[in-house]
């Protein structure tokens, strides 16, 4: 009676430690996100995502030990090192090409064409390239059935978005509206936190409080700051201007909360075997039917000028220059440490700064400097801080799995001698 009491006790031990290390869904708190791209998980799963606050309470978790997971380590193993190092380098192509698509969008907002205008030129060229590419891999462009309601809203948060960093990017320096996007990782903390009752750390906290100062530092309101001046010509700006400006502002920072949805609904099927080519094929094809309505509810259509064939080629170069840097960015994620990979963000940054200043003549001013520092600095933080989290709570989940194995094991052979 004894012994049936105690293989019961066991039996319900190990049912209740199963039940405790299921394997929760994963939201990320600091992605990787380029202009419109969310890209899906990389070959070390969601590397910067962070358990449900449910799930930290349920587990007795040892405390993370975050200094030995380094940031720029990487392996080793020759042929290992080689494959991480080939990863970021396409990480680091792949934020070239997006900055030069974000460029070739302000050089046709520079020719007057309206910005949902360029989103539909875009999208139009990613959905015909997304769409050859999986009839070349043999998938379904629309995916499972079981996945397509998550797909949907990937594809509209998604859509959304790219509509207003485009218009952010025809209405700011290139260089502004870059680094507005890159909040999207503090976007994804606040987001989580409120969906699914996720911890909110004084990390968090912190780094959010010096986003929010960077932000005030690049808008530069009126009222702390004065008026503003066109910062090429040192000219002030009128008060349309002034509101102008601060719309898109307002528009920027609504992007960046829009990809962080986006990103939320990639993780509720980005591990049910989706190809990333078909996220592509969902923004692609849902951009192509919003943006006509919205251009001809808020814009008037520009048709490009049929003697200037600077116009079409470089709408053409906003899409393909884009659908490239996704794919290198996806390829580059399945490659690259992820330490390293969220380092690699702040390529985009500096690349839209070089570029801003050499061919568009856009040099910002000492506080939008120092405001894209905090954000660019607290962002990045906010990654690596996470991901050593995560990193760790990782390690302590499979010793624990190992430790219960081994009993399991333990008790299994104690019974056959018994017998």
């Amino acid at each position: 009676m004894t012994k049936k009491t105690t293989d019961k006790q066991q039996q319900q031990s190990h049912s209740t430690s199963d039940n405790n290390n299921k394997p929760k869904l994963e939201i990320p708190s600091s992605i990787t996100i380029v202009n419109e791209s969310t890209p899906l998980v990389s070959k070390y799963g969601p590397s910067t995502t962070t358990t449900t606050s449910a799930s930290m309470r349920s587990s007795s978790l040892p405390p993370p030990q975050l200094g030995q997971y380094k940031v720029l380590s990487l392996s080793n193993d020759p042929a290992t090192f080689k494959k991480e190092i080939h990863g970021i380098l396409l990480l680091g192509l792949s934020a070239l090409a997006f900055t030069l698509s974000a460029f070739f969008v302000k050089q046709c907002g520079n020719n007057k064409l309206p910005s949902f205008e360029i989103v539909f030129a875009r999208s139009i060229v990613q959905l015909i390239l997304a769409l050859i590419s999986c009839v070349l891999l043999r998938i379904n462009p629309f995916g499972k059935s079981g996945v397509r309601t998550w797909l949907f809203i990937r594809g509209l948060v998604g859509s959304l978005g790219l509509i207003l960093f485009f218009y952010s990017l025809t209405k700011l320096s290139l260089f502004e509206a870059t680094v507005m996007f890159f909040l999207g990782p503090v976007f994804t903390t606040v987001l989580i936190t409120i969906l699914f009752n996720d911890t909110f750390t004084i990390f968090d906290g912190f780094c959010t409080i010096l986003c929010t100062a960077g932000v005030i530092l690049i808008s530069q309101p009126r009222h702390l700051f004065g008026r503003h001046e066109n910062d090429n010509l040192l000219i002030p700006l009128s008060s349309k201007e002034d509101m102008q400006r601060t719309f898109a502002i307002v528009c920027a920072l609504s992007g960046a909360f829009m990809s962080a949805g986006a990103y939320v609904a990639v993780q509720k099927v980005g591990k049910k075997g989706v190809h990333f080519m078909i996220h592509v094929f969902y923004v692609g094809l849902i951009a192509t039917i919003i943006s006509p309505l919205g251009l001809f509810v808020f814009q008037t259509f520009v048709p490009p000028q049929e003697h200037m064939a600077i116009d079409w080629i470089q709408l053409l170069l906003v899409g393909l220059l884009a659908f490239i840097g996704q794919s290198l960015l996806n390829q580059g994620l399945k490659l690259a440490p992820a330490g390293p990979g969220t380092l690699m963000r702040m390529g985009e940054v500096l690349s839209a700064y070089a570029i801003g200043a050499i061919f568009l003549q856009e040099y910002p001013n000492l506080y939008t400097i120092l405001g894209a520092a905090l954000i660019v600095g607290m962002t990045t933080a906010l990654g690596i801080h996470r991901w050593q989290i995560v990193t760790a709570r990782k390690a302590a989940a499979i010793q624990r799995r190992q430790s219960r194995d081994r009993i399991r094991s333990h008790s299994s052979g104690t019974e056959q001698n018994h017998h």
